[in-house]
């Protein structure tokens, strides 16, 4: 799927991160290095993405809403039940991730802009590359690296296993499953999962939301071309409806209650 080049922050609509030390801690970081805390970075929501500020290297980087390829929400600390409070984004695997932590300055409400910012902004060019034949390529982690994530961030994700969407289907570990074959796909199984489903109520694949990465692009596009099918419509008529339960919820996504090892 090719992203365009030139596209550009466009308008500042908060910043997120930043922290104002008192005068004097200031005065102390400059005489004793060593005491500096670790660096962060500093995010600005802007109309179509972020820019994120780097302080240890210095520079700055704007990661378009439609070049972000990987969302993650996962918990912190010892948080096991309820909504994700962290998320992390990049635009492929060759990248670092940037996190989105509850401190980063109303954390929740920006979760849920990058959410919305990537269904709106990359959505509808990925649902034009299905259309055209092409495959997309989706990422999930175990749930041991789900869980690694709680202590040590999205670093800690580790290796991914594959999902290829196309028009024909989804393909998961070298199995096919055809377009055909998909009746339903249900949001927020009882235990957090993502699940298809045949005609006859069998169910045909499932994955833990939070193991899945940009699970609310996926959920739309599988939906679109569900429906797409069922009624024998061109996917290109039926536009990708954007709404899904993270990003209504500021980004909440499992909001089952149940454990996060649970799947």
């Amino acid at each position: 799927m090719l992203v365009p080049t030139d596209l550009v922050p466009g308008r500042l609509l908060s910043r997120h991160g930043r922290t104002r030390a008192p005068r004097l801690l200031g005065v102390i970081r400059s005489l004793l290095p060593w005491m500096a805390t670790k660096p962060k970075i500093a995010l600005d929501l802007h109309e179509h993405g972020i820019v994120a500020h780097h302080a240890a290297a210095r520079k700055s980087v704007f990661v378009p809403f439609m070049a972000m390829a990987d969302l993650c929400l996962y918990r912190t600390d010892r948080r096991l039940f309820g909504p994700a409070n962290a998320l992390a984004f990049r635009r492929d695997p060759c990248e670092a991730w940037i996190d989105v932590l509850d401190d980063d300055g109303d954390g929740v409400r920006l979760r849920g802009e990058i959410i919305g910012g990537q269904l709106r902004e990359r959505g509808p060019l990925a649902l034009r590359s299905l259309e055209t034949g092409e495959v997309l390529t989706f990422h999930a982690i175990s749930d041991a690296g789900r869980l690694a994530a709680r202590a040590q961030g999205a670093a800690a994700f580790g290796k991914t296993t594959e999902l290829q969407l196309s028009r024909e289907g989804l393909d998961v570990d070298g199995q096919r499953i055809a377009i055909e074959e998909i009746a339903k796909l249900d949001e927020g199984g009882p235990d957090g999962s993502l699940r298809l489903f045949d005609a006859h109520g069998y169910m045909l694949w499932s994955v833990h939301t939070l193991s899945l990465f940009s699970a609310d692009l996926f959920v739309v596009l599988m939906r679109t071309m569900i429906e797409a099918h069922q009624y024998g419509l061109p996917q290109k008529n039926r536009p990708p409806e954007i709404h899904t339960r993270a990003a209504d919820t500021g980004g909440a996504g499992d909001v089952t209650g149940r454990e996060d090892g649970e799947s």
